[in-house]
């Protein structure tokens, strides 16, 4: 869900000299909104992307090893690996898809930047239970160096402003962000556990909840914010509300990887000034996680 925060990052970056997607149906969309900004990029099957950096760095004059008696010169690569729409479904699956994705980008990295939250705290021990990794992990938090609940909380300007606008807006059933008001819809779709189709009807009757707020994350990706927000807010009985967003928390935690990573004195076990970043592009599930409720019962308050 945080892949508009993925391109006005990666497509404002003039640092990055060479951008890999791993390539799959997941980074479709990705791919088409960094070409619409002039982003150059490829996309590599993930067995490829190692390949690909060990030529680049044994090609005459190009430097990528921060162990080079010239660290300033290092090359920032960033490879992006986008995991399946979804995933949100089934948190312990969730955790697996994550878990095994950082070991194999790890494998060629120096840092991962882990563009999730903590997801229902399915990742909450993640830095704990990958803390035998060579490279350094980075993870999306506020201003108090808490770890980011969800993307919401993002958007929101991080968990102490998300946990403000929950106790000011407790009639609003769900946040939306641009990526939200176009995914919605996925969420009726069969659920791969149960292979039952979600009643969001039936979820919202007697739950007092009657808003949808969008929240003005100052990205124009994805195109009709609005008229999706009203769709969705006319197929459930909704009245929209506008909420301030903005990606002042997701570019502070992008410049601090990045700065303490080209800072770094040595470099991993594949040399090379390189971030891989994840794209959170599954939709929490059910529908309704995101909303005061089901957020409360996911982390137990």
């Amino acid at each position: 869900m945080l892949e508009d925060e993925l391109v006005h990052l990666l497509s404002a970056d003039g640092e990055v000299r060479e951008l890999l997607l791993v390539d799959g149906r997941e980074c479709m969309s990705l791919s088409a909104k960094l070409r619409a900004q002039n982003r150059p990029h490829l996309l590599l099957g993930l067995d490829k992307i190692a390949e690909h950096l060990l030529e680049r760095q044994s090609s005459p004059g190009c430097i990528l090893s921060r162990r080079s008696a010239h660290p300033k010169a290092a090359e920032l690569v960033v490879v992006v690996s986008p995991l399946r729409l979804g995933l949100h479904s089934d948190l312990e699956q969730l955790k697996a898809a994550v878990y095994d994705n950082i070991r194999r980008l790890s494998a060629f990295s120096d840092g991962i930047l882990i563009f999730y939250g903590k997801c229902g705290n399915a990742l909450t021990d993640l830095e704990h239970d990958l803390s035998d990794l060579a490279c350094q992990l980075f993870f999306l938090t506020d201003d108090q160096g808490e770890r980011i609940d969800d993307c919401i909380a993002l958007a929101l300007g991080g968990n102490e402003n998300y946990d403000r606008t929950l106790a000011e807006h407790q009639d609003v059933a769900l946040f939306m962000t641009p990526m939200w008001a176009s995914n919605w819809k996925a969420m009726g779709q069969e659920d791969a556990a149960s292979g039952q189709r979600l009643d969001l009807g039936a979820m919202l009757k007697g739950t007092g909840l009657t808003k949808v707020a969008r929240i003005d994350t100052g990205l124009c990706f994805e195109q009709g914010f609005i008229e999706k927000v009203d769709g969705f807010a006319r197929e459930f009985g909704l009245e929209r509300i506008e909420l301030p967003g903005g990606t002042t928390v997701a570019r502070g935690c992008y410049e601090r990887a990045k700065s303490r990573l080209l800072a770094a004195p040595h470099g991993s076990a594949c040399p090379g000034a390189r971030i891989s970043g994840f794209n959170s592009r599954g939709l929490l599930g059910p529908m309704l996680a995101i909303c005061r409720m089901a957020r409360k019962k996911f982390q137990g308050e």
